[in-house]
């Protein structure tokens, strides 16, 4: 395995306090990465370099504050320098207007891609795009004893209209508008790729229910957080089931598939599904169960109302992530499902505490 980017490369992550981002950014400095990250507020700037450098104290990691992504120009200085590009902010404000979100996105990782372009030193970019770009989950299910099968060549084709409906708008509508986001921000990726043969090889990353530990008390936690939050305390007013994927993923697998992309030679121009085990409640309440059997467990809001039917599955082609998470180190591929859960459990910083999505 082969390494485009060896030890000691400079990699820009955007959005680097976020919960992924920061997997990523710890599994770069320990294999001996600069990291370059950009954050929205100097509070954010704070706390992911504390936890970088309390674990890696000669770790090298320089976080700068960019309000906006999309502001003239600043792509360029921030690009300056650098072999490989993680893109993995986005938009997780869940505003449930499409026009404040979708447009300023696609700007904004368009200057990153041509920015990137006139950078004769980037090598790789990794796009952090997410399942429902392959997939749209409220418009496909398998019915009764059925299944639907997702691959690296799956798009989702509809949440976009659903996205651009006319208001009044629920809150819920918000999820559709990051369905919508995920889907043409990636699109627009592989369009560029197409069009404009950049020096450099593009990958994307499709992952599921991410769950892991959360690194430090003023990080949100993404869905890890609702998973913590119900194991914190069961009648937590934000459901485990708010949220809700076919698949779950550990984000440490995720980070690796995202090192992959950025660095190993064999990995060009491809989509990676980060999809591991099937998303049921049943399963999390089971988990539960074992990690702290000492405590009583009620059935996580929603199981009774699952919408899997029996007999019925979806099934992700992970064929590839599975070979590439091996070839660093971790042969069962994915981490098991109990052993993620049991981590973002016992593992996430004893000071965080949950905050719902919407208030």
């Amino acid at each position: 395995m082969g390494s485009i980017i060896p030890p000691g490369g400079l990699v820009l992550i955007t959005g680097v306090n976020g919960f992924l981002a920061s997997h990523l950014v710890l599994e770069l400095v320990e294999r001996g990465y600069a990291v370059r990250g950009t954050v929205r507020s100097p509070e954010s700037a704070s706390w992911i370099t504390e936890v970088v450098k309390k674990r890696y104290p000669t770790g090298k990691i320089n976080v700068l504050v960019v309000p906006s992504l999309s502001a003239p120009g600043i792509m360029d200085d921030l690009i300056q320098d650098v072999d490989g590009i993680a893109y993995v902010a986005a938009d997780t404000s869940l505003n449930a207007d499409h026009t404040q979100v979708i447009p300023p996105a696609l700007e904004a990782l368009q200057a990153a891609l041509e920015s990137a372009a006139r950078t004769p030193s980037v090598k790789r970019f990794v796009l952090t795009s997410s399942y429902t770009a392959a997939v749209d989950t409220s418009e496909v299910a398998p019915g009764p004893g059925s299944e639907v099968r997702v691959s690296k060549d799956s798009w989702n084709e509809t949440s976009s209209i659903r996205a651009r409906a006319p208001p009044p708008y629920s809150p819920m509508h918000a999820l559709f508008i990051y369905q919508a986001l995920k889907t043409e921000c990636e699109r627009l990726f592989w369009k560029f790729a197409s069009d404009e043969k950049p020096g450099f090889v593009q990958n994307s990353v499709l992952p599921g229910f991410v769950i892991g530990p959360i690194v430090h008390s003023q990080q949100r936690g993404s869905t890890s957080a609702l998973v913590k939050g119900y194991f914190d305390d069961p009648n937590s007013p934000q459901q485990l089931a708010w949220i809700s994927a076919p698949w779950v993923v550990d984000v440490a697998d995720n980070a690796l598939l995202h090192l992959a992309g950025l660095t190993d030679e064999a990995v060009q121009n491809e989509r990676l599904l980060a999809l591991a085990d099937p998303y049921q409640l049943r399963n999390f309440g089971k988990a539960f169960e074992q990690i702290d059997p000492t405590r009583q467990w009620p059935a996580p809001a929603g199981e009774a109302g699952e919408t899997m039917q029996e007999g019925s599955k979806w099934v992700a082609d992970t064929k590839r992530s599975v070979e590439i998470l091996q070839q660093f180190g971790q042969a069962q591929g994915f981490t098991p499902f109990l052993e993620s859960v049991r981590r973002t459990c016992l593992e996430s910083d004893p000071c965080w505490r949950f905050q719902p999505f919407l208030q």
